[in-house]
């Protein structure tokens, strides 16, 4: 049996006893910004994480970033798994079912759904009898009402009493009143407004947070602030005004200008901007293919001399400090872009890819002139400072070897040192 919490309720001093549940929260300190990106300024975002503590949930989506979707109706197969979590239930065996016999199947249209264990263990606690004969309905969504009567069931212990009074004006047609009013006299729900509940409105995953970290008495934690935004780094590449390529580079430059990468997100530049076509506005112009400068009636002309764009946003992944996942130097060396440091595209591949492994969104703003391309970072950059070291040599004519170090200094004092190496090919 659970611990008992005493009510006094309206009258003669008559005593009430309720089933609630102690739930362990695991005390690990939190990243800024929490467990989710996308509940900040929640308020129901202390609620989330004190479900998070309490291993009640893990969010929507495993990322990254990883996701709560506070905004999403929470459905019937998902609250049998916040209850079958919170509560600690497990399934109560049927004592007339055949021991040899399958595992229980109570309804018919949950078979296969992930959440199917968790709806039958609900359903041996009496907590649900579904949606109508022999149906669930998991991916329905909860009611405000429904809610109320899932939350008492599980709770226990309301058997044959009715609430003194009736604290809300929109309920009486509602099969859950007196569930919705045994909620409201243990706190767990203060309605929607003065004097109502909004029965028939669904309950999204962010208010069903503070609904059951108050039905189980789990206590919200406050996140720390996530840090805000700041210039982390930028760089800029130079060419020359008015050759075809340039309307390439300020096209791509377009396209990227102020997308943002959040916490713990994989970005892209082939992904964000797909293929380079005509109808996209792209160009003809030099490539390298092969290692020798070719123009222009092969299919990868189209959007030629992107590369420019491509070894500038590379120079602020770099000198952000951000993690890179992909990259690939030009095959000969030109000069006008940093030795080593540098990098080609092309669709699909090559690419350049990164994760921001910060706790802030990153804002990628692009300019323009007609000679050069800057990309800045806008986020924050957790207190390090990015250097690098690089040996070696190579021209365009006679190739060469090249190493380049890139060492990050954490702001508490540790350092990190990665290491790339290219060979240039010779003409």
């Amino acid at each position: 049996m659970h611990p008992m919490r005493l009510l006094v309720v309206f009258g003669v001093l008559a005593v009430l006893t309720l089933a609630t549940v102690a739930v362990a929260q695991e005390s690990v300190p939190l990243d800024p910004g929490g467990s989710f990106y996308d509940d900040d300024g929640s308020v129901h975002e202390p609620a989330i994480e004190g479900l998070v503590a309490a291993a009640v949930t893990t969010g929507c989506d495993v990322g990254p970033p990883a996701r709560y979707c506070p905004d999403d109706p929470i459905t019937r197969a998902q609250m049998a798994v916040f209850l079958t979590r919170g509560f600690g239930l497990e399934l109560v065996p049927d004592p007339e079912a055949d021991l040899a016999a399958p595992a229980l199947n109570t309804f018919s249209d949950d078979d296969g759904h992930p959440f199917e264990p968790e709806i039958e263990i609900v359903a041996s606690h009496g907590i649900t009898r579904g949606c109508e004969e022999g149906r669930y309905c998991p991916d329905q969504p909860v009611t405000r009402a429904e809610m109320a009567s899932f939350l008492i069931r599980a709770i226990g212990g309301f058997e044959g009493f009715d609430p003194p009074a009736d604290r809300f004006d929109d309920d009486q047609d509602s099969p859950h009143q007196i569930d919705i009013n045994r909620l409201a006299l243990i706190g767990v729900t203060n309605g929607c407004g003065e004097g109502i509940y909004c029965p028939g409105d669904p309950v999204s995953r962010a208010e069903m947070a503070s609904f059951l970290g108050r039905a189980l008495d789990i206590a919200p934690i406050v996140p720390p602030a996530r840090p805000p935004q700041k210039l982390v780094s930028q760089f800029t590449t130079y060419h020359n005004c008015c050759e075809r390529r340039v309307t390439n580079i300020h096209i791509m430059a377009d396209q990227i200008d102020g997308m943002t990468v959040l916490p713990g997100q994989t970005f892209s530049v082939n992904a964000a901007l797909g293929p380079r076509t005509e109808a996209k506005g792209y160009v003809p112009a030099p490539i390298l293919l092969d290692g020798e400068s070719y123009c222009c009636d092969h299919p990868l002309n189209i959007g030629g001399g992107t590369s420019q764009f491509g070894t500038t946003i590379y120079n602020a992944v770099f000198y952000g400090g951000y993690e890179i996942l992909d990259h690939k130097p030009h095959s000969r060396y030109i000069d006008r872009y940093p030795l080593g440091i540098e990098a080609t595209l092309g669709y699909p591949w090559p690419d350049v890819v990164f994760r921001n492994d910060t706790f802030t969104p990153i804002t990628i703003d692009t300019s323009y002139t007609s000679t050069s391309i800057t990309v800045r970072f806008l986020g924050d950059d957790l207190g390090r400072s990015v250097d690098a070291v690089v040996r070696g040599s190579a021209t365009y004519n006679s190739g060469g070897y090249v190493e380049v170090d890139r060492i990050i200094t954490e702001a508490d004092g540790q350092v990190r040192t990665q290491t790339w190496s290219w060979t240039y090919i010779s003409g």
